[in-house]
Order: C-alpha cells, then sequence, then structure tokens
C-alpha cells in the first residue's frame, strides 16, 4: 500500500484497486492536488491487466465528500473557476466511461462533487448515515442531469435535482440510489468483496456486461438484442480468448445437457 497525504491507494484483494480519500477534517472535500491524483488512478488502472475492479472510499466516517473544496475555490477568479472546471467536470464521464466496474463505497455526507461522483460509479453501497445532496440548483447551475436519472427514472430525479433535496439512506435504497445499505463497520470489506466477486470472472465478459448493460438505456429493446448478439458472435469468433472462455465454461458447467 502506498499513502498520499490525501488519497490512499491500495489493493486489498486481487484483481481489486481501493481509492481512499482521506481528507477527513475538510469531510474530504476535492482540492486540485487530490482530484488531480485520484484521475491519474484511474488513468493506470484503465491499462493495468492485473486490476479488474476498483472501489472508491473516504476516511472518517462523517462524508464520503462535501464536494470541491470551497476554501480554495474562495480564491478562484471567474477565469480561474472556468479553468478548474473544464479540468475537474470530464472525470466524472470518465469514470462512468472507464473500462473496469467501479463501486462507490459511502459512509456519511454525499454532496456536491461528491454525489456526482458516486453517480458516476456503477454501484453504489452505504451506510446508515447516508446522505445525499446535489447542490447545483442553488447556485444556478444544473448537474447529474445525466447521471441521476439513469438510476432513480426521470421524473423522481427532477424532483431531487429540483429541489435540491437531501436524500438520506431509507430512501435512497428504497428508489434505487444505492443497491444496498450496511453497517459502517462492515462498507469497506463489503465492498471489497463484491469487487472481489467481479474481479473473479474472465474481464471480457464484465467489459461486455458494463458497455451492453450502458447502451441498452439509449437503445430499443430491440437495438439491445442485437447489440448483445452482436457482441457474443464477436466473443465466440472474432476473439478467440473469449470463444476458449466460453467453451471452457460450457465444458465445466453442463447442466444444459440435461
Amino acid at each position: 500500500m502506498t499513502t498520499d497525504p490525501t488519497l490512499i491507494v491500495a489493493t486489498p484483494a486481487p484483481g481489486v484497486l481501493h481509492l481512499i480519500f482521506n481528507r477527513p477534517d475538510v469531510h474530504n472535500a476535492y482540492d486540485t492536488p487530490t482530484f488531480t491524483a485520484f484521475a491519474e488512478q484511474l488513468d493506470h488502472a484503465a491499462t493495468d491487466p492485473d486490476i479488474r475492479a476498483i472501489v472508491i472510499s473516504a476516511r472518517g466516517g462523517r462524508a464520503f465528500s462535501a464536494g470541491f473544496d470551497i476554501h480554495e475555490m474562495a480564491g478562484f477568479d471567474a477565469a480561474t473557476m472556468r479553468r478548474a472546471f473544464e479540468a475537474r467536470d470530464p472525470v466524472f464521464g470518465r469514470v462512468a466511461a472507464h473500462p473496469l466496474p467501479i463501486i462507490a463505497a459511502i459512509d456519511g455526507i454525499c454532496f456536491g462533487a461528491g454525489a456526482l461522483l458516486a453517480l458516476a460509479c456503477d454501484m453504489r453501497i452505504a451506510t446508515p448515515g447516508f446522505r445525499f445532496k446535489v447542490t447545483a440548483v442553488g447556485y444556478g447551475c444544473a448537474n447529474a442531469t445525466w447521471s441521476l436519472p439513469r438510476a432513480v427514472g426521470a421524473p423522481r430525479a427532477k424532483a431531487i435535482l429540483m429541489t435540491g433535496q437531501v436524500v438520506e439512506a431509507e430512501e435512497a435504497e428504497r428508489i434505487g440510489l444505492v443497491n444496498e445499505i450496511v453497517e459502517a463497520s462492515e462498507l469497506e470489506a463489503r465492498a471489497i468483496a463484491v469487487a472481489s466477486a467481479i474481479a473473479a470472472h474472465p474481464p471480457q465478459g464484465i467489459a461486455g456486461i458494463k458497455t451492453l448493460v450502458d447502451g441498452s438505456l439509449t437503445r430499443a429493446p430491440i437495438e439491445g438484442w442485437q447489440a448483445e448478439y452482436d457482441w457474443m458472435i464477436a466473443s465466440m469468433t472474432g476473439a478467440p480468448a473469449g470463444g476458449e472462455t466460453f467453451g471452457k465454461f460450457l465444458s465445466e458447467h453442463d447442466d444444459h445437457k440435461r
């Protein structure tokens, strides 16, 4: 394990990368160096064949993140704020489009940019102390319009975003904003266990699932079927390793013959 003053990078299980924000004194707010280090770790993981799943969490027990560091931004003029936005906001898109599955393990406050990061992840596991808020409407902006509807549906997303409401743990689980709620003492272990289960499977299948499920959200059902069919054909004929893996699976699981 290597430790940065604000970002901890660990490999707690085979194939699992764990990125831990470590600024609990400021509710794990993202300053520029921390967010840059995080983005660099994402880029490295995308090309590392030994990494198959990523877990993101934060230290302190009070906040996953309160958002971008308002103390840092207090010194920004309009031009600097624009440049910061142009540098930081694309990271959320890179999380969503990352080739590996990413799990957010969320304890406590998940506000502003913390909410945007959590929403960009493939899965969210939270604690009873989870509190979620997209803050943009309060200063006349719009965030999470592309990500929150995917989790909770358009009408509910509009209500959450337009009112700026806080969504707490029980409601978050009920509406699908988080996958599950676990006790804080179990949070990181649970997220790592899920990531380990993912990492144990052939990576091409996991990549296919992520790509196809994400793409299905904008396709008609027949188009979604066609995309999956085309992927399966390619995995069996155009990519020998995929075909061999599929054949091995069938030989080891012969229930289909009975």
